[in-house]
């Protein structure tokens, strides 16, 4: 055994070793002078760019590598500049064009490291088709690109920020929404976004929504923020945040939608129903609002007042309600007529009539009137019906 390790070593020390292996690995391998000319072209190059090596030797290494128009490097300098340089250093820069035989031109990773052979300085130049790689990084750049112009016109602000909650996206609607350009918040902290007595909470909660297991929180989960614009103003958000790790690298990134006007216009709602429904409750006229099948949907105080107890009348057909038959016949005549008008009604006439009813042992005259209400499309959707007393009054 120890033999055979002895004669392995021996092997390995040998230019013979050294030489099946440049000639038989299947990178291509070039080495040339400083000044660029090719001393050495392995079998992997011929391969891969179609030249015998000895169509090669002696020759300048830009006929594999020519400069390509519009572009002022000239390969053999850029060789030379990034002989010395380490290898991760290099392949942010030495994607050149190589140039085959048969005049095709490919995307080539070059590599490139200065050594000595036999006294004299010596470039030693690995070559591999980038082909793939590049389509695939040209595929990747324009996704992210369209994603990125998608992003930039969304309806929604779109603000994305790193780790540690530095913005790194900023969208045309984050601009408007905040009042900042993209260049005065990017790499600048999330909380300038927000009022400060709110800002070391949130950057609790992002962090705890970071280490924790779901990848999205949507809008009607994270109910409402206050947001703050670039003139100190504050108001109302909602936000949608989602995170996703790429490299062993997280980002967040927050659809935020201003609802300034929509909680106005919800006010205002408020506002209206609140002064609908001091005029309906406190009208003298009995006043109701039925589905155009004769359901009660709404009765005011003044309509209840002619009814007798106190069961719930939402959800009875207005015929059905304690007063609706008390006109006085021996038949059902006044419910059957009062059940005929709103069938009318909901055909779109409007029905006036007078009726009587009895209420604490009184009868009272009540003028009814049934009033169609339709919708864009001609559609009777309510019915109102309306009573007043004209007990007494003269026709």
């Amino acid at each position: 055994m120890t033999d055979m390790n002895e004669t392995s070593m021996d092997d390995t020390r040998s230019g013979a070793f050294f030489r099946a292996i440049v000639a038989n690995v299947p990178e291509a391998i070039i080495i040339a002078t400083p000044e660029g000319e090719i001393t050495y072209f392995n079998p992997a190059s011929e391969k891969l760019l179609g030249y015998r090596a000895d169509e090669v030797v002696g020759r300048s290494i830009t006929m594999l590598v020519p400069q390509q128009p519009g572009r002022r490097a000239d390969p053999v300098k850029w060789l030379a500049r990034w002989a010395a340089e380490p290898d991760h250093m290099q392949s942010r820069f030495l994607d050149l064009i190589g140039k085959t035989k048969a005049g095709h031109e490919m995307p080539v990773d070059v590599r490139v490291a200065e050594t000595e052979i036999g006294g004299e300085r010596r470039f030693l130049i690995t070559f591999r088709d980038n082909t793939a790689r590049r389509q695939e990084q040209i595929a990747f750049k324009e996704a992210h690109l369209k994603a990125s112009r998608i992003l930039m016109i969304a309806e929604d602000a779109i603000v994305s920020v790193d780790a540690e909650q530095k913005i790194t996206f900023f969208n045309l609607k984050a601009e408007q929404t905040f009042g900042y350009k993209a260049e005065e918040v990017l790499d600048k902290p999330l909380e300038m976004l927000l009022p400060e007595r709110y800002r070391q909470r949130h950057v609790e909660q992002v962090e705890t929504f970071g280490a924790g297991k779901i990848s999205s929180r949507l809008m009607n989960q994270r109910g409402e923020i206050t947001g703050l614009r670039k003139n100190g103003e504050e108001f109302p958000l909602e936000a949608t945040i989602t995170k996703v790790t790429v490299g062993g690298n997280i980002t967040y990134t927050a659809h935020l939608r201003d609802i300034t006007e929509r909680k106005r216009a919800q006010e205002r709602l408020r506002e209206s129903e609140r002064r609908f429904r001091a005029i309906f409750d406190h009208a003298f006229e009995a006043i109701g609002l039925l589905s155009p099948d004769g359901t009660v949907l709404e009765i005011n105080r003044a309509g209840r007042a002619l009814t007798e107890g106190t069961a719930r009348l939402e959800g009875l057909a207005l015929w059905d309600l304690p007063w609706a038959g008390g006109e006085f016949t021996t038949d059902d005549f006044a419910r059957q007529r009062l059940k005929a008008a709103i069938a009318a009604c909901a055909r779109g006439e409007t029905v006036r009539y007078t009726t009587e009813v009895r209420t604490d042992g009184e009868t009272h005259k009540i003028d009814l009137s049934l009033v169609p209400v339709k919708d864009a499309s001609g559609e009777v959707v309510y019915i109102v019906p309306e009573g007043r007393d004209v007990t007494g009054q003269v026709f």
